[in-house]
């Protein structure tokens, strides 16, 4: 209803009420409540009180987003892979940036003064109707490792190192409903510092595969490891994992067994990271490990450490009385980022970066990994 609806509908109903019962009083202030869904006791404010002589001009605020930029702002949310608001907003400079470089997008000055300035409660509101994607859960696949875990330390304290290379380590099962007989692993690593993360598919969870998937991360990593910090899985508590450790003077440690909170870093990756992007399909099929290490090891690995934003806690104040705790984050960046901002990281390794960022576009990486998940797909039927 319009505002002038809303009024003439008050004078008709302000005759009837006054000459009502109580009860069809009530009735009244229902139906007057239904209509114009105002709040009920600012409803009985109108209809007790007299008619202003003067009624009040109300004129319409003028939209500051036009649909030009709410177009634009979605186009970049969805080149960001739909991401929330918080880590988004941050991120949309140096979106717009590279995908007008890329030529995906044409926006006027105006457009992009607006998209440069827009608030995190204006994104929110826009993007806030994205859709959500259903959740299948299954059991924990991981298994006791050896006695060997006893010459490994327990690390179950804040992580504190600032510098980059001390990683988090976990493997993501994808077996369907069901964990028997054999089937493909997803080998999950994220550094605590940068956020960088690196993927890459295991034909079951065996000590020498995991530990070979391991090395051809390690080429492939920006930056040299200096820890490593999995769960009490047999995959990484094995001689195999140790002495590679020992060879390349690794510090190795370990969370505590049923403390999934000790690796929270990657446990989160594994959803955003990987479940997000498969799912929960039974993968069993070698052209399957195939398709998902030539998608890890290129295309993923590069739009989700280049063009993907990740927030850093800042700071976690607890509340005596009320037992809540209230979470400060720092502004949301990409690994990409943090990378070429860190003091400890080599111009060398810095220029290599920007020159691989250089050649990068989000809308063409989307695509192709879009192509190759619709390849995985094939092989499931």
């Amino acid at each position: 209803m319009t505002k002038m609806s809303k009024r003439e509908y008050l004078i008709e109903l302000k005759k009837k009420y006054w000459k009502s019962k109580k009860k069809q009083k009530g009735q009244l202030l229902n139906d007057f409540c239904d209509f114009t869904k105002y709040h009920r006791k600012y409803a009985l404010s109108l209809l007790n009180k007299p008619l202003p002589k003067r009624w009040k001009r109300y004129k319409p605020r003028q939209r500051i987003y036009d649909q030009e930029v709410v177009d634009t702002l979605l186009v970049l949310w969805r080149a960001a892979d739909e991401i929330c608001a918080e880590r988004f907003q941050p991120f949309v400079p140096k979106l717009l940036d590279k995908m007008i470089d890329c030529g995906e997008i044409t926006v006027g000055d105006a457009v992009k003064e607006k998209l440069l300035k827009i608030s995190l409660i204006t994104v929110k509101r826009i993007v806030g109707k994205a859709k959500h994607r259903s959740v299948i859960r299954i059991g924990g696949t991981t298994r006791p490792g050896s006695l060997i875990k006893s010459q490994i330390a327990i690390r179950y304290q804040p992580w504190q190192e600032t510098d980059p290379g001390w990683f988090e380590l976990d493997t993501v099962a994808h077996c369907g409903e069901t964990v028997a007989g054999q089937f493909i692993y997803t080998l999950d690593m994220i550094d605590i510092a940068t956020g960088w993360n690196e993927l890459s598919a295991i034909w079951g969870k065996g000590e020498r595969n995991t530990l070979e998937q391991f090395k051809i991360i390690e080429k492939r990593l920006p930056f040299k490891i200096l820890g490593i910090d999995p769960d009490n899985g047999g995959e990484f508590i094995n001689w195999h994992m140790q002495k590679h450790c020992q060879k390349h003077n690794y510090n190795f440690t370990r969370s505590r067994p049923y403390h999934k909170n000790d690796n929270a870093h990657v446990e989160q990756k594994n959803w955003t990271a990987v479940r997000q992007l498969i799912g929960y399909e039974r993968l069993d099929k070698p052209e399957q490990l195939e398709i998902l290490n030539d998608l890890y090891a290129n295309e993923w690995r590069l739009y989700l450490n280049f063009f993907q934003p990740t927030m850093k806690l800042k700071e976690k104040i607890k509340n005596v009385a009320t037992g809540k705790s209230k979470k400060k984050y720092f502004e949301a960046k990409t690994p990409y980022q943090r990378l070429l901002e860190h003091p400890k990281v080599d111009q060398e390794t810095k220029d290599m970066l920007i020159s691989i960022y250089k050649q990068l576009n989000p809308v063409t990486l989307k695509a192709e990994i879009k192509r190759k998940i619709g390849l995985l797909k094939k092989t499931l039927k």
